[in-house]
């Protein structure tokens, strides 16, 4: 899994980089040649949801998302791994409905053959950082799961 972890390492810090970029670029741009690039604002938005969810995996991976840890760590281990386990469905359940959702939505946007206003690409390659995103939540969430059912001991018999 180290490829997957490092990929995604490189992917976001290429997203976050261009992103900035980007923006420095139409911001030198308007206060110049005293013109926006148009393309600047779709392309940083679609990265930025792009991040969002490489972001949103990596602190998965990490266990690093915020908790209830002032009330979780108050409870005994058994309520903790309740606890856990309901966040972690309703967790997945939200990732599994937005994968549902955004393929229903990439698919019509191929079906219509819809392009982005700026830049003129089909809007299913952007649209398709929703399904995406989510199918790599779902794998991260169900690793950062395991890992902190295990490290409350919940790998005993």
């Amino acid at each position: 899994m180290k490829w997957l972890n490092r990929l995604e390492e490189i992917v976001l810090v290429i997203a976050l980089s261009a992103m900035a970029v980007i923006a420095f670029a139409n911001v030198i741009s308007r206060y110049f040649l005293h013109a926006s690039l148009s393309f600047t604002e779709e392309l940083t938005t679609n990265l930025f949801v792009y991040a969002i969810f490489i972001g949103a995996s990596l602190l998965a991976r990490e266990n690093g998302h915020l908790g209830f840890s002032l009330l979780t760590d108050l409870v005994p281990v058994p309520l903790k791994k309740t606890i856990l386990s309901l966040v972690a469905l309703l967790t997945l359940l939200f990732f599994a409905i937005l994968l549902w959702y955004g393929v229903e939505m990439v698919m019509q946007q191929v079906e219509y053959g819809a392009k982005t206003s700026a830049l003129g690409i089909p809007e299913w390659i952007m649209g398709s950082s929703i399904p995406l995103g989510a199918l790599i939540c779902l794998f991260r969430f169900t690793e950062g799961f395991w890992k902190e059912y295990r490290r409350l001991g919940g790998d005993e018999k």
